[in-house]
């Protein structure tokens, strides 16, 4: 089981892991990426670390294989042909220009698998775009690294610039779907909640500060991507709205973990849980359904 770690990392992964040690220029040829007509595509709240069963095929990927929520899309709508190539770690940089681990593991771009044959298009990315998520984890959630300061700096001071330059380059991975599958319909999923509107518990210890910081993070993201979808006509599902009451402080309520990795197979921490995909699923199948 990977184990936390406090050190910044970019990433909205799990564990923290085989991510840290990912190179920016390939070194070796990646494997085609494989093309479906339901094509998923995003970071770790869309790809499922350590949610039973993972995928054998992508470890690096920390990807569940089963009820991450594109799976859970897909069953539903019966689609003919479904590719999830989602990733731990993903930025929109990543996604349309691959990436390589220390380990000598290549990924093509996410991007790869969006053709002309594509009629759906599900994406969840953003949150590991400036070091957004990796600040928001260590100067603010994890016990070790957060501290009020640090986490009040980061956010008000740094995070709005992020938020201006990832609505620029999630708007423009957005437009080159389109290229790519003109037919597609595309629906944006966000970031669920992770804190709760007051106080906290012993799953995620926050001040009133770090609490206050955390929700303002979330709806700062949230809002750039529905900006996003608005500029291009994509569907933005509004995962933040649906979990309010659900944060990592709901007890059996919750959609998200903590600051542990779940020790039942249910998500890594901070990330979603099985009950929080589902939740997703829903309102993915909900607006694919309206049309």
């Amino acid at each position: 089981m990977p184990r936390r770690a406090a050190s910044p990392v970019a990433l909205l992964a799990a564990g923290l892991l085989v991510l840290t040690g990912c190179r920016s220029e390939p070194e070796i040829p990646a494997e085609p990426v494989p093309s479906g007509d339901y094509v998923a595509l995003g970071d770790s709240y869309v790809s499922g670390p350590l949610i039973d069963v993972q995928d054998p095929t992508s470890p690096a990927c920390l990807r569940s294989d089963e009820h991450n929520y594109p799976s859970l899309v897909a069953k539903e709508l019966g689609v003919s042909s479904f590719v999830d190539v989602s990733c731990g770690g993903e930025t929109t940089a990543m996604l349309k220009d691959g990436r390589t681990f220390d380990d000598g593991t290549v990924l093509g771009p996410q991007l790869d698998a969006v053709t002309s044959r594509t009629t759906l298009v599900t994406l969840g990315i953003g949150g590991n775009d400036g070091d957004a998520a990796a600040g928001l984890f260590n100067y603010c959630l994890i016990p070790a690294s957060a501290n009020d300061q640090s986490c009040d700096t980061f956010i008000s001071d740094y995070m709005p610039k992020v938020y201006d330059t990832t609505r620029d380059d999630v708007t423009s991975i957005v437009r080159q779907i389109r290229k790519r599958a003109p037919r597609a319909e595309v629906v944006m999923t966000g970031y669920l909640r992770i804190a709760p509107e007051q106080g906290d518990c012993a799953a995620l210890p926050l001040s009133s500060i770090r609490r206050k910081a955390t929700l303002a993070w979330e709806a700062g993201i949230n809002d750039a991507l529905r900006d996003v979808a608005e500029r291009t006509k994509a569907r933005f599902v509004d995962v933040r709205g649906i979990s309010r009451g659900h944060d990592a402080c709901a007890g059996d309520e919750a959609w998200v973990n903590g600051v542990e990795n779940s020790p039942d197979g249910d998500g890594a921490f901070l990330h979603p849980t099985a009950a929080g995909m589902e939740q997703v699923a829903r309102l993915v199948v909900e607006a694919v359904r309206a049309g």
